[in-house]
């Protein structure tokens, strides 16, 4: 069954706004279904998406929100996953690099800034599918998306350096632990969401760095080598997803 451009796009956003507002996938893929029959025998008929909402997309969208059940694992699994991923990402450096100071601060803030962001990405993930926006709005908005958390994590890292705050010290076998932890997440978190890419990603930027630290070889030498390995590395990716993408075509 073939859609009119405008039916697609209303279901599409719909989609995006049901996932943004935390509801249950198996409800949602069902409703959209339904949907969708409705949708199309409604324009075999001459009609259009308003003929089968009765009303403005954005007030049908947020009556569905209101019918659709929740999802509690995202609040449950899901961000605390993300969070746990991400911190795993900021602790592994240091530990790697044997620096066992952490300030309460970074301990802190870090947590909630992704915190801030997924509410944020959320939040505009709702206002775009729920209102007719023109491109340049739209890319601006993910603009500014983009910068608002490098904006913050920056900000905690200035803040750091001039506000004294209370510091945590590990001993080494404590840092060893954290190594182990930081592994023990990337790898749940590749289960969980059925992609290893979750585990290539950590183990091309840390594995390099583990096994550098016992050549003896300057610093520069050893920035030269990883940053080779992560653009290698990135590039393979690219020309992966690209074929991947001309065999589905």
């Amino acid at each position: 069954m073939t859609l009119s451009k405008e039916s697609q796009t209303f279901l599409d956003n719909l989609r995006i706004y049901l996932f943004a507002s935390n509801k249950k996938e198996d409800e949602v893929n069902e409703l959209m279904e339904e949907l969708e029959d409705h949708l199309y025998e409604a324009e075999q008929n001459g009609k259009n998406v308003e003929h089968i909402i009765g009303k403005s997309p954005k007030a049908y969208m947020k009556e569905i929100e209101a019918e659709v059940e929740t999802d509690g694992r995202f609040w449950l699994i899901f961000v605390p996953l993300i969070l746990l991923n991400a911190f795993a990402y900021l602790i592994m450096n240091k530990a790697i690099a044997d620096e066992r100071d952490y300030s309460m601060l970074a301990l802190i803030g870090n947590p909630l800034v992704f915190i801030v962001t997924i509410l944020l990405l959320f939040g505009m993930y709702r206002f775009i599918a729920a209102n007719k926006l023109s491109k340049k709005v739209t890319v601006m908005l993910y603009i500014v998306m983009g910068f608002a958390p490098t904006a913050m994590f920056t900000g905690i890292l200035v803040a750091d350096l001039f506000i004294e705050t209370p510091m945590l010290t590990i001993s080494p076998a404590m840092n060893i632990a954290v190594i182990i932890a930081a592994c023990i997440i990337f790898i749940a978190a590749a289960l969980y969401w059925k992609a290893w890419i979750s585990v290539i990603v950590p183990a091309v930027l840390y594995i390099p760095q583990v096994i550098l630290h016992f050549i003896n070889i300057n610093e520069q030498s050893k920035l030269i080598i990883i940053l080779s390995i992560i653009i290698l590395f990135s590039l393979s990716l690219i020309i992966w997803q690209l074929r991947l993408l001309k065999k589905d075509n």
